[in-house]
């Protein structure tokens, strides 16, 4: 199995300038520790969630200091941006690193997302089909045109192409049953992250995959189709452990259940948003910890990855070290450290 970073929640108690120098301390540092990649993810207008608004700018910064890092992307919101600009900055990315770039997408939750960019939260589902496939001819063929409900292009020629041929390996972002059968049925890869859902209801969702792939003709499902993005933090000493998360945790937790609760959005995605939040607002830090994540000793670490591995079979995990991003920088640090020399060697890649 394989092992990346994911990147997101931002501190209030740091500037901008200090969050992006640590950040990509811990990027580089985790290349020297045996880490196989990074994801950050795009999100935008909220503060207290995360400040990554332009992550890709991140990742040239972080090929700029590495050599075989892999460039993750977890996620893009597709249906917030143009197909044709996606493509561009995605393939320069791939050629600045030399064909390290991933492509991971999804299609968004987060109402203000969408309002703040003026795109109605309802076309979602229809904007992330049509965008990819752009993307996906913008890439392929030499000049592309296309005319679809949203977009229409004539004759363009996207350069640069990527490294990558035919192009970047492609993942979505799956929370919902509905992009769970979408993808499934589309055959792509998957990410799915526990942080949304716990452990238990991926492996529901993770059934509703398998049969959607089986159903459009699609191969059995293998490790590399799927990746678990999870908040994940270990140190030695429980009470070291809880003293270090739980303030971050929670504030995670009650910045999503307010953003959630808070928002106004299309009866269609509606009831997704309530769940998500209801869940947000009654969970605890310790139920957090038994059904979302791991904050364990390595050794509880090990076992608990062992029993997620043997029940999805992920190809590689995403750790999400700073959930809620209050955790000091020096103790991210120590953790990676402890992860990379008493859990990895435990698992080999796939």
């Amino acid at each position: 199995m394989k092992f990346g970073l994911h990147f997101q929640s931002f501190s209030g108690s740091q500037s901008a300038v200090q969050w992006f120098r640590d950040t990509l301390e811990e990027a580089v540092y985790a290349e020297a520790l045996g880490f196989e990649s990074v994801w950050p993810v795009e999100q935008h207008f909220i503060s207290d969630l995360s400040i990554l608004s332009a992550p890709l700018l991140f990742l040239a910064a972080v090929a700029e200091r590495t050599r075989t890092l892999r460039l993750g992307i977890a996620i893009i919101l597709l249906p917030l941006s143009h197909p044709i600009r996606i493509a561009e900055e995605i393939a320069t990315l791939d050629v600045l690193s030399n064909g390290r770039a991933e492509f991971g997408i999804g299609r968004g939750a987060i109402p203000a997302h969408f309002s703040g960019f003026g795109v109605p939260q309802a076309e979602s589902r229809d904007r992330f089909v049509e965008g990819l496939e752009m993307v996906l001819a913008a890439w392929t063929n030499e000049r592309l045109s296309y005319h679809g409900r949203f977009f229409q292009v004539d004759n363009l020629m996207v350069v640069p192409k990527p490294v990558q041929q035919p192009h970047p390996p492609l993942r979505v972002a799956c929370n919902s049953a509905d992009t769970f059968e979408l993808t499934g049925r589309l055959g792509y890869k998957i990410f799915a992250a526990s942080q949304v859902n716990p452990y238990y209801r991926i492996k529901e969702f993770l059934s509703t995959y398998n049969e959607a792939r089986a159903a459009a003709g699609h191969p059995s499902r293998t490790g590399d189709d799927f990746t678990l993005l999870t908040p994940l933090y270990i140190a030695d000493d429980e009470a070291q452990i809880r003293q270090d998360t739980e303030p971050s945790v929670r504030h995670l937790l009650q910045t999503a259940s307010s953003l959630l609760e808070s928002a106004a959005v299309p009866e269609k995605v509606a009831t997704h948003i309530r769940e998500v939040a209801e869940r947000s607002r009654r969970l605890t830090y310790d139920r957090m910890s038994q059904t979302m994540a791991i904050f364990d000793t390595p050794e509880r670490c090990v076992e608990r990855l062992s029993r997620l591995h043997e029940e999805f079979k992920m190809g590689r995990t995403i750790c999400w070290f700073n959930p809620g991003g209050r955790v000091p920088h020096v103790r991210v640090m120590r953790s990676m450290e402890l992860f990379a020399a008493k859990v990895m060697p435990h698992f080999g890649e796939e």
